[in-house]
Order: structure tokens, then C-alpha cells, then sequence
């Protein structure tokens, strides 16, 4: 598949749609780059020709018209409306399309002498994508616009010989008012510029000067024609991004699994896929089939645990035309501690019994990933503990409240990981079943013991 090219790339403010011109600086920006999209479904066209009354149009020699303007393609007598105008340098050109009435029409000149060639070309379709190919077949090169772009333009100059020169160029370029800046770009014999980025399917208009000077070859080998339609601008999907496990452990790693797909936003191939790991530089997935050829991949990465707490991964994908998924798909994923416990004298798995008013010693361990202890007291964030039916064990977390240590003997390390927090239990736990678990700092909790108070 045939990329666009992107050797020089400018920025616009455009609109999509006559009614909204007011608006322009709120809409974000569109972007013009040479070359153009081989696959693109082109609409609608016009097509700008220097003949002179005796000229010869489009392989009709009896044509001599200088513009025409309609469905794609031109060539098709049927598609298109036919106009005449006398070419020269610097004259004002517009092109634009109403998706109310549905007419796509140009004028070229200004004033009494301007003139104006319309067709309704019915609905247009979704349009997203102009191209403005440049055409300048003569031999030979003399002229100040020989080779590129002169004036902010785009087209070149070429001479037949002696002291004819022939100027194809459009110059000054805006797009629903908003200038398209553009440098030194093209070739002899003719280049193409496309503009994306906008969605121009409401409507949209079209501004320049035109060059078209000296002696044409036959037919209209050179010309200027602007065409409007549709080009795939819409990157993969990204579908199933998970990480597992999740909770993640510290100094450890986990799991990042996606599929990128292309069958719902072009069908093209996908041709890379990367991750953005908390705001970091992006770094490439995997395909898990082994080579990224496919309209659909099943990607895959080892991610890192190191940042304690919440985490958030993005994936995007890219396809074989230059698409990259906008915005990313992300999702989040926690890093904390391996638990042990609780230790005796609780017992993990049965409801345990105690005295309203005591104070139970409740006691952990804290490791990393790799086995090493935790031995900040930081990672204690709290210990709490909500009622439950003493039948049924059914309980509800909100209903939680912090729960405290008797004087000084709250939280207690005791060395390689281990740790014991004294809960003094209030009376007025008699004859109540409650569930206890501790919060760490990363926003984990412990799992959750029960206890039955008398």
C-alpha cells in the first residue's frame, strides 16, 4: 500500500462548513504535506486549463474550455460543467462546495469580469482530504517560478525556448480564510499537495491565485486541478488493553495484552504498535504471532512494576498507510507489597472469636517482588473495620471506620518485613460481627478477617 508522503509539512486553521467561518480560530488546526493518498476516493474536481480560444481541452480538440469543474473524473463529458476564461498570472481563484444545495462551482477573476462555473454534484459524501495537483509537462526551463513554488505558491515555471515561459502555479492558498503557509516544494514537471486533518463535508472554501501563462502544450497537459473527497486518516482500534496480573508487585513485573485492529477504520495492515508507560517515551509491543502483517494483531509487552500505587499504560497502533490510533487507549493497573498474614493468633479462614474490649495483636509481612522486606512504616496508611451479619457474614465496606491502638503501641516494626498493630476493640462491639483489613500506602488492602465479639 502506497503511503502519504510527508516531506514538508505546514499548519492551517480550517473549518468544516460555510456556516461556521466565524468560527475559524476556535477550530483546530489541519495540515498540508506534499504528496498525496494513491487510495484516497476523490468526489468532486476542478480543473484549471490556459487555452485560448483555439485551444485543445482535455484529448476533444473541438474543446476549448479553460475550466471545468464537477464529479470525479473530469474526462467523463457527463460529470462535468464547462466554462471560459483567459488565463494570465495572479488571477484570484475560488473553489467551494455547499453540502445544503449540494453545488460545487469556481470563479475565477474579480469584479464585472469575474466568472463563475457551478454543477450540483448532489451529496459529496464524508470529505476530509483535498488534493491540489500542479501539472507542467513543457520542455525547457526559464522564469523566476522554475522548479517550485514562487510567491507562497505551488507550481512551477518552464520555457519552450527563446522567450516564451510558461508559469503553472497557484499561489497565496487559504482555506475558509485561513492562509496555507507553505516553502519551496515540487518538481519540473508538476507536484501534488494534500490537506488533512479537517472534516470538510459540511462545505468548505478554497482561495488562491492562479498562474497559468506562455504556450500550452496539446490537450491540457498542463494544468491545475483541486479535487475533494475522502482519505482513511483514522488510526487502529484498540481493543481488549488489559494487565495481569493486577495488582502488580513492587520491583516486579507484569503483563500488558491488547489487539490492535483495522477492521471497523480502514482494513489496512497493522504495522506497529507501542506503549506509554505513566507519561514516559513510547516503546514498542509485540505482535504475539511474531511479525506485525495482518489487519488485526494481538499485541504484547512486559511492563515494569517500580512506581508504587496507581499506574497507567496507553497503546497506540499504527497501519500501513502512516495512521496512528488518536487519542491512545489507556487504562491503569496498581503496584504494592506481597501480604503474609495475618499470623496467630488469627486465623484467616475461620470467624475469629474475642472479648469486646480487648486488644487483639494483628500481625504481617511486607515483601517486594523479589522477596525483600518492606521496612518503611509509610506503607501503613490505616486499619479499619465495618460491621457484618453474624449469620450470613453479607457486610458492606462503606460502612468502614478507622480503628486505633491502646496509648503508644500502634504500629510496630518488628524487623525483616514484619509488622503488628495493636486494635483496641471498643466495648461496644459486644454481641457485633465485624470485618478487619489494613490500607497500605499504594492504595491496596490486606484481605479481610472476621471476627465475632462477646
Amino acid at each position: 500500500m502506497q503511503k502519504i508522503e510527508t516531506s514538508s509539512i505546514f499548519k492551517l486553521t480550517a473549518i468544516a462548513g460555510l456556516a461556521c467561518l466565524a468560527l475559524a480560530e476556535a477550530q483546530a488546526a489541519a495540515a498540508i504535506a506534499s504528496g498525496h493518498d494513491s487510495e484516497a476516493l476523490l468526489q468532486g474536481a476542478v480543473r484549471y486549463r490556459n487555452l485560448s480560444s483555439s485551444g485543445m481541452g482535455m484529448g476533444m480538440n473541438s474543446n476549448p474550455k479553460e475550466i471545468y469543474i464537477g464529479k470525479v473524473p473530469l474526462t467523463t463529458a457527463g460529470n462535468r460543467t464547462e466554462g471560459d476564461v483567459t488565463g494570465g498570472l495572479n488571477k484570484p481563484i475560488q473553489f467551494n462546495y455547499d453540502s445544503d444545495t449540494q453545488i460545487l462551482s469556481t470563479k475565477v477573476g474579480t469584479g464585472a469580469s469575474a466568472v463563475t462555473v457551478s454543477r450540483n454534484v448532489g451529496s459529496l459524501g464524508t470529505l476530509n482530504y483535498i488534493l491540489i495537483n500542479v501539472q507542467n509537462n513543457s520542455s525547457g526551463c526559464s522564469g523566476m517560478m522554475c522548479g517550485g513554488m514562487g510567491g507562497g505558491g505551488m507550481g512551477s515555471g518552464m520555457g519552450g525556448g527563446g522567450s516564451s515561459t510558461v508559469s503553472v502555479a497557484l499561489n497565496d492558498v487559504k482555506l475558509n480564510g485561513s492562509e496555507l503557509t507553505t516553502g519551496l516544494v515540487g518538481a519540473a514537471n508538476g507536484a501534488k499537495w494534500n490537506v488533512t486533518g479537517e472534516d470538510l463535508s459540511e462545505g468548505f472554501i478554497l482561495e488562491g491565485s492562479i498562474a497559468l501563462t506562455g504556450t500550452q502544450p496539446m490537450n491540457d497537459t498542463n494544468h491545475i486541478e483541486i479535487s475533494v473527497g475522502y482519505s482513511d486518516q483514522t488510526g487502529p482500534k484498540i481493543d481488549g488493553l488489559g494487565v495481569n496480573p493486577n495488582p502488580a508487585l513492587l520491583h516486579g513485573t507484569t503483563t500488558l495484552r491488547a489487539t490492535v485492529s483495522e477492521v471497523e477504520t480502514g482494513n489496512n495492515t497493522v504495522v506497529s504498535a507501542e506503549y506509554r508507560l505513566n507519561g514516559g517515551d513510547w516503546e514498542l509491543l509485540s505482535a504475539q504471532d511474531g511479525a506485525f502483517d495482518s489487519v488485526t494483531e494481538d499485541v504484547i509487552a512486559e511492563l515494569p512494576a517500580e512506581q508504587l500505587g496507581s499506574n497507567e499504560v496507553c497503546v497506540r497502533g499504527t497501519d500501513s498507510k502512516g495512521n496512528t490510533t488518536t487519542p491512545p487507549t489507556c487504562t491503569t493497573f496498581l503496584v504494592t507489597y506481597r501480604f503474609e498474614g495475618f499470623s496467630a493468633p488469627l486465623n484467616n479462614e475461620l470467624i475469629n472469636t474475642a472479648q469486646a474490649g480487648q486488644s487483639i495483636p494483628t500481625k504481617w509481612r511486607l515483601t517486594d517482588a523479589n522477596g525483600m522486606p518492606i521496612e518503611d512504616s509509610s506503607s501503613f496508611a490505616g486499619f479499619y473495620s465495618y460491621p457484618i451479619d453474624c449469620e450470613t457474614a453479607a457486610h458492606s465496606p462503606h460502612d468502614a471506620v478507622e480503628e486505633y491502638a491502646p496509648g503508644n503501641s500502634g504500629l510496630q516494626n518488628k524487623r525483616d518485613g514484619n509488622w503488628q498493630y495493636n486494635w483496641k476493640t471498643p466495648k461496644s462491639y459486644w454481641g457485633m460481627c465485624r470485618a478487619m483489613y489494613i490500607e497500605f500506602d499504594s492504595g491496596a488492602t490486606s484481605p479481610v478477617t472476621l471476627f465475632q465479639f462477646k
